[in-house]
């Protein structure tokens, strides 16, 4: 993207897409997909380093808030370690904005595990 549309989009107040490698939050990660990428699987990458990586959330809801698209709530079903935690009932997740996502599966080598942010 040229510097001239990258100031146009500063002053229209529109987000900007960041690059695809640069670490997202879960709202980055989600405004990009139609729906607010409800039906998608996620997972926050800290799961990842710690090598937990067939847990996710199922994303089933999101409520941005109207000024800021960047903040609001996250619903989603939670799956730890291969199994569905409170009978499949969708919960608000939290660390939307403190954590890095990623779509899952999360690959190993998408992760450094040796990343210590």
């Amino acid at each position: 993207m040229t510097s001239i549309a990258k100031e146009l989009l500063k002053k229209s107040g529109y987000t900007i897409i960041r690059d695809s490698n640069k670490p997202k939050n879960l709202f980055e990660l989600l405004n990009v997909f139609p729906n607010y990428g409800v039906g998608l699987k996620v997972a926050p990458d800290h799961w990842a380093k710690k090598g937990i990586l067939e847990s996710y959330y199922e994303i089933t809801k999101v409520a941005p808030k109207l000024k800021d698209i960047n903040h609001g709530k996250v619903f989603g079903i939670k799956v730890w370690k291969g199994k569905i935690l409170y009978e499949g009932k969708p919960m608000r997740i939290s660390g939307t904005l403190k954590w890095n996502w990623h779509r899952w599966p999360i690959m190993k080598k998408r992760i450094s595990l040796n990343d210590n942010s």
